[in-house]
Protein backbone atom coordinates (compact mmCIF):
# COMPACT_ATOMS: atom_id res chain seq x y z
CA UNK A 1 0.00 0.00 0.00
CA UNK A 2 1.29 3.45 -0.90
CA UNK A 3 0.28 6.13 1.60
CA UNK A 4 -0.01 9.93 1.55
CA UNK A 5 -0.78 10.25 -2.14
CA UNK A 6 -1.75 13.83 -3.17
CA UNK A 7 -5.54 13.91 -3.41
CA UNK A 8 -5.56 15.42 -6.91
CA UNK A 9 -3.34 12.68 -8.34
CA UNK A 10 -5.07 10.48 -10.94
CA UNK A 11 -4.59 6.76 -11.38
CA UNK A 12 -2.77 7.38 -14.68
CA UNK A 13 -0.39 9.84 -13.02
CA UNK A 14 0.37 7.24 -10.36
CA UNK A 15 1.00 4.61 -13.04
CA UNK A 16 3.33 7.06 -14.82
CA UNK A 17 5.29 7.61 -11.58
CA UNK A 18 5.54 3.87 -10.99
CA UNK A 19 6.78 3.38 -14.56
CA UNK A 20 9.45 6.04 -14.06
CA UNK A 21 10.83 4.20 -11.03
CA UNK A 22 10.05 0.50 -11.71
CA UNK A 23 8.88 0.16 -15.32
CA UNK A 24 6.80 -2.96 -15.87
CA UNK A 25 7.48 -4.19 -12.32
CA UNK A 26 3.91 -3.90 -11.02
CA UNK A 27 0.75 -5.66 -12.17
CA UNK A 28 -2.07 -4.13 -10.11
CA UNK A 29 -2.87 -0.52 -9.22
CA UNK A 30 -5.93 0.73 -7.37
CA UNK A 31 -5.98 4.34 -6.25
CA UNK A 32 -8.98 4.63 -3.94
CA UNK A 33 -11.37 7.47 -4.81
CA UNK A 34 -13.93 9.48 -2.90
CA UNK A 35 -16.77 9.36 -5.39
CA UNK A 36 -18.56 12.34 -3.84
CA UNK A 37 -15.58 14.70 -4.02
CA UNK A 38 -14.04 13.26 -7.21
CA UNK A 39 -10.57 12.95 -5.74
CA UNK A 40 -8.49 10.11 -4.32
CA UNK A 41 -8.46 9.41 -0.60
CA UNK A 42 -4.67 9.46 -0.19
CA UNK A 43 -3.62 5.85 -0.60
CA UNK A 44 -3.28 3.21 -3.28
CA UNK A 45 -2.88 -0.54 -3.54
CA UNK A 46 0.06 -1.49 -5.74
CA UNK A 47 1.19 -5.05 -6.36
CA UNK A 48 4.87 -5.16 -7.27
CA UNK A 49 5.95 -8.20 -9.28
CA UNK A 50 9.03 -8.81 -7.15
CA UNK A 51 10.56 -7.92 -3.81
CA UNK A 52 13.41 -6.30 -5.72
CA UNK A 53 10.96 -3.91 -7.46
CA UNK A 54 9.29 -3.06 -4.15
CA UNK A 55 12.65 -2.31 -2.52
CA UNK A 56 13.75 -0.21 -5.49
CA UNK A 57 10.54 1.85 -5.34
CA UNK A 58 10.88 2.16 -1.58
CA UNK A 59 14.46 3.45 -1.78
CA UNK A 60 13.68 5.82 -4.65
CA UNK A 61 10.45 7.42 -3.36
CA UNK A 62 9.66 6.84 0.32
CA UNK A 63 10.34 9.88 2.49
CA UNK A 64 10.33 12.24 -0.50
CA UNK A 65 7.80 14.91 -1.40
CA UNK A 66 5.54 14.25 -4.35
CA UNK A 67 6.22 17.77 -5.73
CA UNK A 68 2.82 17.88 -7.40
CA UNK A 69 -0.27 20.06 -7.03
CA UNK A 70 1.42 22.23 -4.38
CA UNK A 71 1.08 19.26 -2.05
CA UNK A 72 3.24 19.06 1.04
CA UNK A 73 2.64 15.31 1.31
CA UNK A 74 5.60 13.00 1.67
CA UNK A 75 5.31 9.43 0.44
CA UNK A 76 5.05 7.33 3.56
CA UNK A 77 6.37 3.87 4.12
CA UNK A 78 4.75 1.31 1.96
CA UNK A 79 2.74 -0.88 4.29
CA UNK A 80 1.74 -4.49 4.04
CA UNK A 81 -1.83 -5.01 2.83
CA UNK A 82 -3.91 -7.97 3.99
CA UNK A 83 -4.62 -9.15 0.43
CA UNK A 84 -1.47 -9.98 -1.53
CA UNK A 85 -0.85 -10.91 -5.15
CA UNK A 86 -2.48 -10.03 -8.45
CA UNK A 87 -4.87 -13.00 -8.51
CA UNK A 88 -6.14 -12.36 -4.98
CA UNK A 89 -6.57 -8.63 -5.69
CA UNK A 90 -8.44 -9.28 -8.94
CA UNK A 91 -10.72 -11.73 -7.15
CA UNK A 92 -11.32 -9.16 -4.39
CA UNK A 93 -12.32 -6.37 -6.77
CA UNK A 94 -13.86 -8.06 -9.83
CA UNK A 95 -17.29 -8.35 -8.16
CA UNK A 96 -17.04 -5.06 -6.30
CA UNK A 97 -19.35 -2.10 -6.92
CA UNK A 98 -16.27 -0.06 -7.78
CA UNK A 99 -16.19 -1.88 -11.13
CA UNK A 100 -19.34 0.04 -12.11
CA UNK A 101 -17.87 3.51 -11.60
CA UNK A 102 -16.06 5.47 -14.28
CA UNK A 103 -13.09 3.58 -15.66
CA UNK A 104 -10.33 5.84 -14.32
CA UNK A 105 -11.53 5.21 -10.73
CA UNK A 106 -11.40 1.42 -11.04
CA UNK A 107 -8.50 -0.91 -10.29
CA UNK A 108 -6.21 -1.50 -13.25
CA UNK A 109 -4.17 -4.60 -13.99
CA UNK A 110 -1.11 -5.08 -16.17
CA UNK A 111 0.47 -8.08 -17.84
CA UNK A 112 3.02 -9.62 -15.47
CA UNK A 113 5.30 -11.30 -18.00
CA UNK A 114 5.93 -12.00 -21.66
CA UNK A 115 6.08 -9.53 -24.53
CA UNK A 116 3.20 -7.47 -23.07
CA UNK A 117 4.76 -7.15 -19.58
CA UNK A 118 3.79 -3.80 -18.08
CA UNK A 119 1.04 -3.11 -20.61
CA UNK A 120 -2.57 -2.67 -19.43
CA UNK A 121 -4.50 -5.93 -19.30
CA UNK A 122 -8.31 -6.16 -19.56
CA UNK A 123 -9.90 -6.68 -16.16
CA UNK A 124 -11.70 -10.04 -15.93
CA UNK A 125 -15.48 -10.02 -16.17
CA UNK A 126 -17.72 -10.02 -13.12
CA UNK A 127 -18.35 -13.59 -11.95
CA UNK A 128 -21.29 -12.91 -9.66
CA UNK A 129 -23.56 -10.05 -8.85
CA UNK A 130 -24.91 -9.41 -5.42
CA UNK A 131 -27.62 -7.12 -4.16
CA UNK A 132 -25.27 -5.48 -1.67
CA UNK A 133 -23.07 -4.33 -4.56
CA UNK A 134 -26.08 -2.77 -6.23
CA UNK A 135 -26.98 -0.96 -3.01
CA UNK A 136 -23.43 0.29 -2.72
CA UNK A 137 -23.56 1.51 -6.32
CA UNK A 138 -26.73 3.45 -5.59
CA UNK A 139 -25.11 4.97 -2.51
CA UNK A 140 -22.09 5.96 -4.63
CA UNK A 141 -24.32 7.93 -7.02
CA UNK A 142 -23.28 6.02 -10.10
CA UNK A 143 -23.95 7.30 -13.58
CA UNK A 144 -27.29 6.38 -15.13
CA UNK A 145 -25.81 3.85 -17.63
CA UNK A 146 -23.82 2.09 -14.89
CA UNK A 147 -26.83 2.06 -12.60
CA UNK A 148 -29.07 0.70 -15.40
CA UNK A 149 -26.54 -2.05 -16.05
CA UNK A 150 -26.48 -3.03 -12.38
CA UNK A 151 -30.23 -2.73 -12.05
CA UNK A 152 -30.78 -5.09 -14.97
CA UNK A 153 -28.84 -7.78 -13.10
CA UNK A 154 -31.35 -7.74 -10.25
CA UNK A 155 -34.67 -6.69 -11.71
CA UNK A 156 -36.45 -8.25 -14.70
CA UNK A 157 -36.01 -6.02 -17.76
CA UNK A 158 -39.69 -5.07 -17.84
CA UNK A 159 -39.10 -3.14 -14.56
CA UNK A 160 -36.02 -1.21 -15.73
CA UNK A 161 -36.79 2.34 -16.81
CA UNK A 162 -34.50 4.25 -19.14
Amino acid sequence: MVKDVPNKLSRQELVDILNQVVPGEFDFVYLRFDFSNHCNVGYAFVNFTSTRALLHFYRARVGKRWNMFSSEKVLQQTVYATIQGKIALVNKFRNSAVMAVQEEWRPQIFYSDGALRGQPEPFPEVTRTQRRHWLTAVRLHLSRPALSFLLSAFVPLKYVHS
